[in-house]
């Protein structure tokens, strides 16, 4: 018995093929990298304004709950905030339950509106009454986009919004 053979021709690409469909995916990786790292840093712009209200309510349950005054404050020459409260007329960090002091990400730059200040430190005060100042911050990048966390009136809670561009 005979065997025929056949030429089956594979379903393949050329070394040519492939080295063009690379330089296709890498032109247009180029051109959107750029927009891809606004992304990032818009995301944690974002993750850090959300963290700060988190914050702001945490210390607004806590402070009724234990009646004690809470302190969130910003210290701007270490780039950092913390949560604190009032003891025996000393401002304590809360280390048994959470993390404490947080960094403020480098390329965000913060303005408070109507907090105290202490120097390079501004702070805020949520009292055992439930009640904190009217107060604003706002956080923004270098490119010019922001957020904000208001607190509209004593008895009400912080929330979020996004601000338009300075540019």
């Amino acid at each position: 018995m005979r065997y025929k053979t056949q030429k089956h021709k594979t379903g393949g690409f050329t070394l040519l093929e492939l080295i063009l469909v690379m330089v296709i995916l890498s032109t247009v990786l180029a051109m959107a990298a750029p927009s891809l790292s606004g992304f990032f840093s818009g995301r944690q712009l974002r993750w850090s304004a959300e963290h700060v209200v988190m914050l702001t309510r945490y210390a607004h349950t806590q402070s009724i709950h234990q009646s004690r005054i809470y302190r969130l404050s910003f210290d701007l020459n270490q780039r950092q905030y913390r949560l604190s409260s009032l003891d025996r007329g000393e401002y304590v960090d809360q280390d048994e339950q959470l993390k404490s002091r947080f960094n403020i990400s480098e390329g965000i730059e913060l303005e408070f509106d109507n907090f105290d200040r202490d120097g390079s430190l501004y702070f805020i005060e949520f009292t055992p009454e439930g009640y904190c100042r009217q107060c604003r911050i706002e956080f923004r990048d270098e490119t010019g986009r922001g957020w904000e966390i208001l607190c509209p009136s004593p008895a009400e809670k912080f929330f979020i919004r996004e601000i338009e561009d300075r540019n």
